[in-house]
């Protein structure tokens, strides 16, 4: 059997809220407390030509600490190859002071079918300004002077600032697939998007790896359904390399009668 599959769901499967939806500020890592609440989303994976998967985004509380986590699964002949199974967990802390929450990483996990060389995990320590982790094997220790968050607890920072301001551009540290990366982002407007919900307006902000990185993603942000991600594309030299989008969603909104989660008749 060709390898043609595997690579291209891997390619697909491994954006799933990449590096894309993935930094503003360091200023930006706080969301007001009445504005944090639990939510699942459900998307659908794939590109202008295939359908790969599907992929669940969850941010639920746990004792005093919050985990938020991805899970990519692969579909048809893409899951007959055993490949694109993906798994992203990120534990993070949420204190209050000045009537703000703010959000500070404490684990995170990255794990792709069973390929340890894929697997990452890191460890942030805050009292001592240290981020842990290890890749490939190797472990590795970095102090920070910024505050660091990950690429999904990252997510939430750039929602709460979408509802809070006028949100323009701005960078952040981030760690992202075993190294920290200064992330550049940017409001590229409004559009309006059809999904399994319907037609949703939203505003699109781009990100992309300072330096003349290669890649850049874009997100779209429903407002109307609480700022979470809608759809997010990325692009390898301005080529579409994979495409997530929305298919249900639970929330807040749609438990106290706001836009209803899609339901095939």
């Amino acid at each position: 059997m060709s390898h043609q599959p595997a690579t291209t769901l891997r390619k697909l499967m491994s954006v799933c809220l990449l590096s894309g939806i993935t930094t503003l500020a360091a200023t930006f890592a706080y969301a007001q407390p009445a504005d944090f609440a639990p939510f699942e989303v459900e998307y659908e994976v794939g590109n202008n030509m295939i359908s790969a998967g599907s992929a669940k985004l969850q941010l639920a509380k746990q004792g005093d600490e919050w985990v938020y986590s991805l899970k990519t699964t692969p579909t048809g002949v893409f899951k007959l190859t055993g490949k694109g199974k993906i798994q992203e967990i990120s534990v993070f802390s949420a204190t209050t002071a000045n009537d703000k929450l703010e959000l500070k990483p404490q684990r995170y996990t990255y794990r792709q079918d069973k390929e340890a060389r894929r697997s990452v995990d890191a460890w942030f320590d805050w009292d001592d300004n240290q981020l842990t982790y290890k890749r490939r094997g190797e472990e590795f220790t970095e102090s920070f002077s910024d505050p660091v968050l990950d690429r999904l607890s990252v997510t939430l920072t750039v929602m709460d600032e979408l509802k809070k301001s006028n949100f323009d551009s701005a960078q952040l540290q981030v760690f992202d697939n075993g190294r920290v990366k200064t992330m550049l982002f940017s409001n590229e407007g409004t559009e309006k998007v059809d999904t399994r919900m319907g037609p949703l307006d939203t505003i699109k902000v781009k990100s992309n790896s300072a330096g003349g990185a290669t890649r850049h993603t874009i997100t779209w942000f429903a407002p109307a359904l609480d700022y979470v991600p809608v759809k997010i594309e990325q692009y390898k030299r301005d080529k579409l390399v994979a495409r997530l989008k929305l298919t249900k969603l639970s929330n807040r909104i749609t438990q106290e009668g706001g836009a209803k989660p899609y339901s095939p008749k």
